[in-house]
């Protein structure tokens, strides 16, 4: 892991270069019967029976309880979906827009929560009254992401001629050092590695964030970037991967680098609008 002023810097030569990558992709002459972002979903799933001694990287599922995973996942979205639909634009654009782990972000996030309690479990489950301890937690503010694009940019997708424009790719670069200031690791490091896999291969990013979450075909798109993406891995060969968590941290990338192909700020329109 880097220290955060090494990951700060290491956001902004991470990113690929479109000639590099294109020389790594022709060095790794195999990954040409690997999936891609034209492969239908079906032959993407089959992603997941590749073995794994042919794989660039060996990608293996991390070894959790991945029902208790998808039911916190669930519960959570059904909740922040009810308060999502209520809450004031400007507590929800504070909450996604600012930057991770700063303490007005954190307590905009809580505020979402807080101020429809009804949309929760019942009373017995109920955190800390602070929003600002409410809202630290990294699967909700995930989910928030998810639940923007959804609400108010279904369209949104990238290919690469938007994430290898120089003026994108530039634009990302100095919004996002500014942005993640205040990330620490291991978060900062995997947002990193995230925004690298998303350039490198946005039209499979694209599919991910409209995939059901839990589902193979979200496993067998999150292989297929990572063993597409190589140069994303610093010569890591070998991965073991949380699906959800994954999942999280490229939506979390792919709703940035939206942002930076639309040279907007946000994608959450004024209240009534």
């Amino acid at each position: 892991m880097c220290r955060l002023s090494g990951c700060l810097f290491a956001l902004g030569v991470i990113l690929a270069d479109p000639v590099s990558a294109q020389g790594e992709k022709l060095r790794n002459v195999e990954q040409n019967a690997l999936p891609d972002g034209g492969s239908s979903d079906e032959i993407i799933v089959k992603a997941l029976s590749l073995p794994r001694d042919k794989l660039p990287v060996n990608v293996r599922w991390a070894p959790v309880d991945n029902t208790q995973i998808n039911i916190a996942y669930e519960r959570a979205d059904t909740f922040l979906g009810c308060a999502f639909a209520k809450a004031s634009r400007d507590w929800l654009r504070k909450a996604v827009e600012g930057p991770p782990d700063f303490a007005s972000t954190r307590y905009a996030q809580g505020m979402v929560i807080q101020t429809h309690w009804g949309c929760y479990p019942p009373p017995g489950d109920r955190p800390a009254w602070n929003p600002a301890e409410m809202g630290g937690s990294f699967l909700h503010r995930g989910i928030l992401l998810e639940r923007t694009l959804r609400q108010f940019a279904p369209d949104a997708s990238l290919d690469a001629a938007q994430t290898f424009d120089p003026k994108v790719r530039a634009r990302f670069r100095k919004v996002e050092t500014e942005h993640n200031r205040y990330r620490q690791n291991p978060e900062m490091s995997g947002y990193i590695v995230a925004a690298c896999l998303v350039q490198t291969q946005p039209v499979l990013a694209t599919r991910l964030v409209r995939s059901q979450q839990g589902s193979d075909l979200e496993r067998g798109l999150e292989q297929a970037v990572l063993v597409n993406s190589t140069e994303c891995l610093e010569g890591v060969k070998k991965l073991s991967i949380e699906p959800t968590t994954l999942r999280l941290y490229l939506v979390d990338a792919f709703y940035r680098w939206v942002l930076a192909a639309r040279n907007v700020s946000t994608l959450i329109p004024e209240q009534g609008v």
